[in-house]
C-alpha cells in the first residue's frame, strides 16, 4: 500500500536506507562533516567516527563518499564489514582493491604494492580516503596491526592515506589496543542523539526533499516523534515511515500525535515521559 499519492508526495522520505540526498546538516552531524572533510583534505592519516546505534553514522560516511567523488583530487572508497572474524591479509587485500592495484590476490609483498601505488597518487595529486564503514568488527590484533602498516607508508610532506573508521563506541577501545595505530588518530568524533529543535528539523527536512508540500506531522505528532525516538535518527525513520501507513490505513491527515503512538507502539518501542 503506497502512502505517497495519500500525502501527495514524490518519493518515499523516510528510508533508513543512507541516501546521502537526505542528508541532515544539522549540528549534531554538520560539524562531524566538516572535520572528516577537513581531515580528508590535509590528509591527516586517522579518523575514529564513533556512535551508539541509529545516531546516523552510515548516513553520515556516505554524504562524506558522495562528496569526495565529486572532487578529482581524490580517489575514495568504502568497505563495510559484516563480521567480527577476518583472516590476516584479509583487510590488506581489500584496500588494495580500493586503490586499484591489480592482481594483488594472494602477493606476499602486497604492503609494498600498496606503497608502490600510494607514492604514485601522490606523484600525481591524488588522495586515497577509505572508510571502513562498522569498523567496530575489526576485533583481531592482525587487522589491527595491517592498518597500522599501511598508515606506516609515508612520505616527509603528508601521509599517503586516510582512513575513517566509523562504527559502535567500543570501536575506540579495539583501536586503542595496538598503541602505535592509537598514536596516529588525528581525531576522535563521537555522535550523539538530536535535540528536539533538531529532530523537528530533520523530520521537515526529509518531507521537503521528498517533495511534500502539504502538512503531513501535526506539531503535537512531531513532539511525539521525538519523545519516542529520543532523537535518534534511524529510530525516526521508522516512527515516521510506520506513521504515515498508520495514517492511510484510517484514512486521516494530517498525522497526530496519536498515530504516531500508535506507530511507535506497534514498533515495539518504550515510551518514557519527558522530564519536567
Amino acid at each position: 500500500m503506497e502512502y505517497e499519492s495519500f500525502f501527495n508526495i514524490e518519493q518515499e522520505p523516510f528510508s533508513n536506507v543512507p541516501d546521502p540526498r537526505f542528508f541532515f546538516s544539522g549540528p549534531e552531524h554538520a560539524k562531524p562533516f566538516l572535520r572528516i572533510m577537513y581531515s580528508a583534505q590535509r590528509m591527516k592519516g586517522l579518523v575514529v567516527l564513533t556512535g551508539v546505534a541509529g545516531t546516523g553514522k552510515t548516513t553520515l560516511s556516505r554524504k562524506i563518499l558522495a562528496s569526495l567523488l565529486n572532487e578529482k583530487e581524490y580517489l575514495p572508497g568504502i568497505l563495510v564489514l559484516t563480521r567480527n572474524d577476518y583472516p590476516e591479509q584479509w583487510l590488506t587485500s581489500k584496500i588494495a582493491e580500493l586503490l586499484q592495484i591489480k592482481n594483488s590476490s594472494g602477493e606476499k609483498n602486497i604492503i609494498q604494492l600498496i606503497s608502490q601505488k600510494l607514492f604514485e597518487l601522490k606523484d600525481i595529486g591524488r588522495k586515497p580516503i577509505i572508510i571502513i564503514d562498522e569498523a567496530n568488527k575489526l576485533q583481531s590484533d592482525a587487522n589491527l596491526e595491517e592498518l597500522r602498516s599501511i598508515l606506516n607508508i609515508e612520505h616527509e610532506e603528508q601521509k599517503l592515506i586516510t582512513f575513517i573508521l566509523c562504527g559502535m563506541p567500543i570501536l575506540r577501545e579495539l583501536v586503542n589496543r595496538n598503541e602505535s595505530l592509537r598514536q596516529r588518530i588525528a581525531y576522535i568524533i563521537s555522535l550523539k542523539a538530536m535535540s528536539k529543535s533538531s529532530s523537528l528539523d530533520y523530520v521537515k527536512h526529509r518531507l521537503k526533499i521528498a517533495g511534500a508540500h502539504d502538512e503531513i506531522f501535526t506539531d503535537d505528532a512531531l513532539e511525539e516523534i521525538y519523545r519516542w525516538s529520543k532523537g535518534k535518527p534511524r529510530i525516526i525513520n521508522s516512527i515516521c515511515d510506520n506513521a504515515l501507513l498508520e495514517a492511510v490505513l484510517l484514512q486521516k491527515k494530517p498525522i497526530t500525535g496519536e498515530i504516531v503512538d500508535l506507530a511507535s507502539e506497534s514498533l515495539g518501542l518504550v515510551s518514557e515521559p519527558e522530564s519536567e
